[in-house]
């Protein structure tokens, strides 16, 4: 190849950068690159596939991807559709994109499902514990009026007064108690793992089969990751 295939990325690194604005910082100082949010939203989708529950949005990471992404399609326009680094590159991107688009099309699908439920439980929570974005919050608001507009257009109306009361039936809710599949990603000891309050101690990077609930805490900690 010729000289000028230095000035793009290798196809090994598809997601290399060399823009100082593409790195960023996190709470704790630490930079963060392209590749760890990367693996950040793998892991978040991972996690919001296997839990029973919707878990804490991820908004931001997903805006430094969405960045990523329009960056490295800029980068690929004076390639050659035909050149190797091409195809590499677009692979990658496409890949990025059903991860990402997968990510959301999971969480609008427990919305639709636990719609009340969601609600009700956003309700108590703090500015800062809340899991569903403004816009998440926004659908999921819309969503519940439009449905119980509809169902009380073509049930309800024709239902006793006693039972036109009874909402809290009504409510869809996650098996919290449904088993997952978990991976230690630090070690963590007394986890309380059945109902007789037995304790066990997680080895960072062992594997378990364990009822949602009693590990939830962890999930949000990133103490332990759904596999």
């Amino acid at each position: 190849m010729s000289g000028e295939d230095d000035d793009y990325p290798a196809p090994s690194d598809p997601l290399h950068n060399n823009d100082d604005d593409d790195y960023e910082e996190d709470d704790d100082g630490e930079e963060i690159t392209a590749q760890k949010v990367l693996e950040f939203l793998e892991t978040a989708w991972t996690n919001e596939m296997c839990a029973p529950d919707i878990l804490q949005h991820q908004s931001d990471m997903l805006e430094l991807m969405m960045g990523q992404v329009a960056h490295m399609e800029e980068n690929m326009k004076d390639l050659d559709k035909n050149d190797f680094r091409y195809i590499v590159h677009q692979m990658e991107l496409e890949r990025i994109r059903y991860i990402m688009a997968s990510y959301l099309r999971c969480r609008l699908q427990k919305i639709e499902t636990y719609t009340k439920h969601i609600i009700n439980e956003e309700a108590t929570r703090s500015a800062e514990e809340k899991r569903l974005s403004p816009e998440e919050t926004k659908f999921a608001q819309e969503y519940h009026d439009n449905m119980e507009e509809c169902f009380q257009h073509i049930a309800l109306q024709y239902m006793p007064n006693t039972q036109r009361s009874e909402t809290d039936q009504r409510i869809v809710r996650p098996n919290l108690m449904s088993h997952v599949f978990i991976k230690a990603n630090v070690s963590v000891p007394a986890v309380v793992v059945g109902v007789d309050d037995e304790e066990v101690d997680l080895a960072a990077g062992s594997q378990h089969i364990i009822p949602y609930q009693l590990i939830a805490d962890l999930v949000q900690k990133q103490q332990v990751q759904l596999i």
